[in-house]
């Protein structure tokens, strides 16, 4: 039976490729094992596929490696998903590699000030599938440790496919390449002709969709939906979702200066809304695995965490108001008006009014006009006409 390696790190990589290499593992076309970086382990397991982690890819020399990750991980925020001896191994796999190529000075430097984004482990992953033996390598779009394994499974004869989640506006430096991965899967059609304008061959192009927001499919949506806006008593309120996001110091591919406090201007600045407004209400969403913020105690602003379905809290909110957050994406999925708040150093990354998956792009200055246009409009919904998990799988399959 052939074997296919998926890699994968968590948050919404993970979510569109538990799907697949669950529906692929049950179908029992082939082996399937899971490279889970990061928080992705917890919903690899949680999925019942087999799990691998950098830490099983240790071998007798790797005790400098380790020491380093031990070093690095003292600065790191503490993630109750990801076990320590996990978070060692891949910081110190991926820092010794940097430590190789350009030094100890020169790598040091670049990972205080790329972090994690500096990495770009090639041989780590050629040691992974060299002990794996995969017939077929299937990644996301990620830049460090995915797009690590399709270079490596390039180098090693193995072929790959790469699922793109979005618009691949940053990935294109690399997903763009003709011999970057035998199959890519993207998003919508624009996505296709963007790939293709940048020199892919269009018969490596598919457009599938993302599995990711297979769950806005199911017909009960709706349903689901306005249950849990009557257990909420929301009524006729506006309700708006706000998706918290990180913004880095430095973009990591093109050295843009970013503005780390835009996310939380931006969240004071809805709450200022809301707190203003009888009829509104403001759900604030985590991150997984991060902290969450603080808010005011009043039933206008609400904590909706990693406990809240999305899909049922997409099918009950009126608009997302999202920066750099895929959450805006699957809104527009669910039916649900997107609001594009821009002040991010990936704007231009995530074109929502561009591709037509958002109705008003706003300044954090101006977001309380541009909601109080959009909550005039009709409800709408919108939903994929076929889950993309069969889609990609059918890509899939023709390697098998």
């Amino acid at each position: 039976m052939k074997k296919v390696l998926f890699v994968t790190y968590g948050g919404g990589h993970v979510k569109m490729t538990a799907p697949v290499a669950k529906a692929l593992a049950d179908s029992g076309k082939a082996r399937v094992v899971v490279l889970g970086l990061t928080t992705a382990a917890p919903q690899v397991r949680a999925a019942n596929l087999d799990l691998i982690q950098f830490r099983d890819l240790i071998e007798e020399g790797d005790e400098i490696a380790l020491a380093w990750g031990e070093h690095l991980a003292i600065g790191m925020v503490k993630n109750s998903s990801v076990d320590h001896g996990e978070t060692v191994a891949y910081l110190g796999l991926c820092f010794s590699e940097l430590v190789e190529d350009m030094g100890l000075a020169a790598a040091q430097a670049l990972f205080e000030r790329n972090g994690r984004h500096a990495f770009l482990p090639v041989r780590t992953m050629e040691r992974m599938l060299a002990q794996l033996m995969p017939d077929l390598v299937v990644t996301t779009n990620s830049p460090r440790a995915e797009r690590a394994a399709v270079l490596a499974a390039r180098r090693m004869g193995i072929p790959a496919v790469c699922m793109v989640d979005l618009f691949a506006k940053d990935e294109v430096g690399w997903i763009g390449a003709k011999d970057y991965a035998d199959s890519v899967c993207v998003l919508n059609d624009s996505v296709k002709k963007f790939l293709v304008a940048a020199g892919r061959e269009s018969s490596q192009i598919h457009v599938t969709g993302n599995p990711n927001f297979d769950a806005l499919c199911e017909p009960s949506l709706k349903t689901r939906g306005e249950a849990l806006r009557r257990k909420r008593a929301w009524g006729k309120k506006n309700v708006i979702l706000w998706p918290c996001v990180d913004e880095p110091a430095v973009h990591p591919f093109n050295g843009t200066v970013g503005q780390p406090e835009a996310p939380t201007r931006a969240l004071s600045a809805l709450v200022d809304f809301v707190m203003l407004r009888a009829d509104f209400v403001l759900c604030v969403r985590p991150r997984p695995g991060h902290p969450a913020p603080c808010l005011p105690a009043d039933d206008r602003v609400l904590l909706t965490g990693q406990d809240w379905a999305l899909p049922e809290l997409l099918g009950a909110v009126d608009m997302v108001v999202a920066m750099n957050s895929t959450i805006a994406v699957e809104g527009y999925f669910a039916g649900v008006h997107v609001i594009k708040l821009l002040g991010s150093v990936f704007d231009e990354a995530m074109p929502l009014v561009e591709y037509g998956l958002a109705q008003e792009q706003a300044t954090i200055d101006a977001i309380g006009s541009a909601i109080l246009r959009i909550a005039k409009l009709p409800h709408r919904r919108v939903l994929q006409p076929e889950p993309a998990t069969e889609r990609v799988l059918r890509v899939i399959e023709a390697y098998l």
